[in-house]
């Protein structure tokens, strides 16, 4: 080979050597990269991995709390109409004008004597329009008039009717008043035949008719005391047909 064959051949290898690719880096380079993403991911999981644990632990706390709390009984309504009745006024006898015949609704004792509880309408002096329906109590035997002894620290209890309402009037039992505790008094329409009443954690009494009183029936019924009636139901009569 002479000298300017060997030189071309030297010159050659040379800039061969400049293009030989760097597998090796290129091989690194690649690893490198791959690492990147792993490490990426490591780092998330590390911090995703807590947060759902958390999650976890929440979850079940509040179903466990769901079921351990015990949910609000559904109330059932309650049957028949609210009462909407006028409070009483308390009179003397001596102050009223009896109209027809009082009707006797229960006797009990006392302090010293028995007395008599009776249900009537009547007017105030000087109102002869305006008719009440009353309970007073007198002696036992007595009769219901103005000069006659009242039991009781409040008199007379009076109230007005309500002409639009099927329950005229009404009054509960009390301490000191014309009626004992554990009775209750209603001026009804005269076409109900039962009246049905309910206090307000749905215990029924049932009142049972004694008498008529001005334009209604009186029924008076055995209630529990403290727990007066607050609702009420009625059983009408029925029209007949008319016969041929």
């Amino acid at each position: 080979m002479t000298d300017l064959e060997r030189k071309l051949a030297e010159t050659l290898r040379e800039q061969g050597g400049e293009v030989t690719p760097d597998l090796a880096g290129a091989w690194a380079e690649q690893l490198r990269r791959q690492r990147r993403p792993r490490a990426a991911r490591r780092r998330l999981t590390v911090l995703v991995a807590p947060l759902a644990a958390v999650l976890v632990v929440l979850t079940s706390v509040l179903l466990a709390t769901q079921l351990n709390t015990p949910s609000d009984p559904i109330q059932p309504a309650l049957p028949g109409e609210s009462f909407s009745l006028a409070p009483p006024e308390y009179r003397d006898l001596i102050g009223l004008l009896v109209t027809g015949t009082p009707v006797a609704l229960t006797n009990f004792a006392g302090q010293t004597d028995r007395w008599t509880a009776y249900a009537f309408s009547s007017t105030p002096d000087g109102l002869k329009d305006k008719f009440e329906f009353c309970v007073a109590a007198v002696p036992q035997g007595s009769p219901v008039e103005r000069s006659t002894p009242q039991y009781g620290t409040k008199g007379s209890a009076c109230m007005p009717l309500a002409a639009i309402s099927t329950v005229c009037a009404g009054y509960v039992g009390e301490f000191g008043g014309p009626l004992p505790v554990g009775k209750a008094v209603y001026l009804i329409k005269t076409t109900v035949q039962e009246v049905r009443l309910y206090d307000a954690e749905g215990d029924l009494s049932i009142g049972r008719a004694v008498g008529d009183a001005g334009p209604g029936r009186v029924f008076v019924a055995d209630v529990k005391p403290g727990s007066p009636p607050v609702r009420f139901e009625v059983s009408s009569k029925e029209a007949r047909p008319a016969s041929r």
